[in-house]
């Protein structure tokens, strides 16, 4: 049986990279998407010191930009018709506005948009795995999505509204959320299954250190109040990696608990919302 191959984001650090680990340890080929490819480098020799023999190939895709997810997506895809894991990890929030290339908030097109172009682009792939033995999708989803505005969607690149820093990155992980709740919905029954997760309050390089204040509020924050990314990483191997969890479909773990999700995260028509205004702003990188 050839070596099964997983595909990661936001793997140069963190929780990204302990998992990226992990998976590696289990025997998986690993496609790194990394924005620095030096970085990339640096982290295959870090996993490479620990798992020797693991297979990593590192791949330039900065998610900050649709046409370069999609071009990498679209060649993932005719390198690798069979994927058996995919990790959708890579996060940021942005302290002060700002909009990427495309024209969209930044913090909904990394954590969301620029995954939806990756996992589309992918889902033949992994629908392959799927057909076969088994396929996964996993969501870095946040705790956060239940202070989330539901109705986020009529306001993305806040033009009704004063930004905050916060609520900007609790509505991206509601669309995880959502998301997964909809790959849930549609791929039940076909042996590909999505399921997200919370980490917990966890000391990685996602919130921003550029100021003097950004730097002293979190370097306190990492040494009283928030976890290692080892101990943030445990859901996201769980999920990857656990036998009983290839069978389980649309499930948010807390943590290392299953909890429930917030409630209107459940409704169908909010899911669909979010795929069709999904489908609308990235129409450009989907063929």
């Amino acid at each position: 049986m050839s070596q099964p191959i997983a595909v990661i984001t936001g793997a140069t650090s963190g929780i990204g990279e302990i998992g990226a680990r992990a998976v590696a340890a289990a025997g998986y080929e690993l496609l790194l998407l990394c924005r620095s490819p030096d970085k990339g480098e640096a982290t295959r020799e870090r996993i490479q010191t620990e798992v020797h023999d693991a297979a990593i190939r590192i791949i330039e895709c900065p998610m900050d930009s649709l046409a370069a997810v999609r071009d990498c997506a679209v060649q993932l895809a005719r390198d690798y018709p069979r994927i058996d894991l995919l990790i959708n990890n890579a996060g940021t929030a942005e302290m002060q506005y700002s909009r990427t290339v495309d024209g969209i908030e930044r913090s909904f097109a990394v954590n969301h948009l620029a995954h939806f172009v990756l996992t589309w682009h992918l889902l033949p792939s992994l629908k392959a795995a799927g057909d076969a033995d088994g396929a996964r999708i996993v969501h870095t989803a946040s705790e956060a999505h239940y202070v989330a505005n539901k109705d986020f969607l009529d306001d993305i690149n806040w033009e009704k509204g004063r930004y905050f820093v916060f609520r900007a990155y609790s509505n991206s992980k509601l669309a995880n959320v959502l998301f997964s709740q909809k790959l849930a919905r549609e791929l039940e029954g076909s042996g590909l299954v999505s399921n997200c997760f919370h980490p917990g309050r966890v000391a990685t390089n996602i919130w921003p250190e550029r100021r003097w204040y950004e730097k002293l509020v979190i370097g306190l924050l990492k040494k009283f109040y928030l976890i290692s990314p080892e101990q943030g990483a445990r859901p996201l191997i769980h999920l990857a990696l656990d036998p009983d969890m290839g069978r389980r479909n649309g499930v948010f773990y807390f943590e290392m608990q299953e909890k429930d999700i917030k409630s209107f995260a459940k409704d169908p028509a909010l899911q669909d919302a979010l795929w069709n205004k999904s489908l609308e702003l990235a129409a450009d990188y989907l063929d």
